[in-house]
C-alpha cells in the first residue's frame, strides 16, 4: 500500500458517504464568518477541501472560495461538485510565502476541517503549515481550523475493525498507534462497477498535534486563536479541538 491519501475510489466514497463533518460544520463556519463582519464577495481559503461539500456551502451564501487539497481525485470531485469555487492541487507545508507562486493565496478567512494538518509528516511540518495558514489570513481576518490532539489517538488504541458497507461501496478501516504521536489508519475500499468489485487499499499516518502548541506558533505568527470544542451547535468529537482566531491588524 502506497501513503498517497485518497486516491480515487477512496476520494468518491469518502464524498458520498463520509462528508457529513464538512456539512455539519457548515453552518457554525457560516455564523463565525459573519460575526467577524465578512459578507458576500469576502474571500475565504478552504484548506484541505476534500470534495468540495463545505466549499459548496460557502459558495451558496456568497462568498468567493479558494479551495486546495493534496489528492487530486479530491479536486476533481469539488470542481464538479462545488462549481461556484476555484480549486488548486496544493500540498502542505508549500515553503512559498503567502501569495506568491506555489504558495497560499491571501484569504479574509481561511478554514480547515477534517483535521488535515494531521494528515502531514512531522510535528515540523504541522508547525510550518501552521504558520502558512496564519500568513495567508489579511490583517483582522478569520482563522478557523481543527486539530487532532492525542487525546483523540489514544482512544483508538486497541480498537477492532470498522466497517461501512453500503450497497455500491465497503470500507473496512483499522486503526494501530505504530509510533509516538502517530494514529495510523489502513483502509481498503470496495467500489462497485457494474457486476464487479474493485478493491484498493491506502495506508495514512495522522501525527497528532496538542492545541496549546499550536495557539503558540499561530500567536507568533500574529494570529490570537482560541481553543473550543466545535466551530459550532455540530457534536464535538473527543480530542479533535478547534482554533478559531483572528489575525492582528498591526
Amino acid at each position: 500500500m502506497t501513503n498517497v491519501p485518497y486516491r480515487p475510489d477512496l476520494a468518491w466514497v469518502h464524498h458520498v458517504g463520509h462528508g457529513g463533518l464538512a456539512e455539519r460544520a457548515a453552518a457554525g463556519l457560516l455564523a463565525l464568518l459573519r460575526a467577524a463582519g465578512l459578507g458576500a464577495g469576502a474571500r475565504v481559503l478552504d484548506v484541505g477541501c476534500g470534495s468540495g461539500r463545505l466549499a459548496r456551502r460557502l459558495a451558496d451564501a456568497g462568498f468567493e472560495v479558494v479551495g486546495v487539497d493534496a489528492s487530486p481525485a479530491m479536486i476533481a470531485l469539488a470542481r464538479e461538485h462545488a462549481p461556484g469555487g476555484t480549486f488548486e492541487v496544493l500540498a502542505l507545508p508549500t515553503g512559498r510565502p503567502a501569495d506568491a507562486s506555489g504558495g497560499l493565496p491571501v484569504a479574509d478567512a481561511v478554514v480547515s476541517t477534517g483535521h488535515v494538518l494531521n494528515y502531514l509528516a512531522s510535528p515540523e511540518a504541522i508547525a510550518s503549515a501552521l504558520g502558512e495558514l496564519a500568513a495567508a489570513v489579511r490583517r483582522g481576518g478569520l482563522l478557523a481550523i481543527d486539530l487532532m490532539t492525542e487525546r483523540f489517538a489514544r482512544r483508538h488504541e486497541g480498537c477492532g475493525p470498522h466497517v461501512r458497507v453500503d450497497d455500491a461501496w465497503v470500507v473496512v478501516t483499522r486503526d494501530s498507534r505504530p509510533a509516538p504521536l502517530v494514529l495510523a489508519r489502513d483502509i481498503t475500499v470496495f467500489r462497485r462497477y457494474g457486476n464487479d468489485w474493485r478493491r484498493t487499499d491506502e495506508h495514512h499516518r495522522n501525527v497528532t498535534f496538542e492545541a496549546g502548541d499550536a495557539r503558540d506558533i499561530l500567536r507568533a505568527h500574529g494570529v490570537e486563536a482560541e481553543e473550543r470544542e466545535s466551530f459550532g451547535a455540530e457534536r464535538p468529537l473527543e480530542g479533535l479541538v478547534v482554533l478559531v482566531g483572528r489575525r492582528r491588524h498591526r
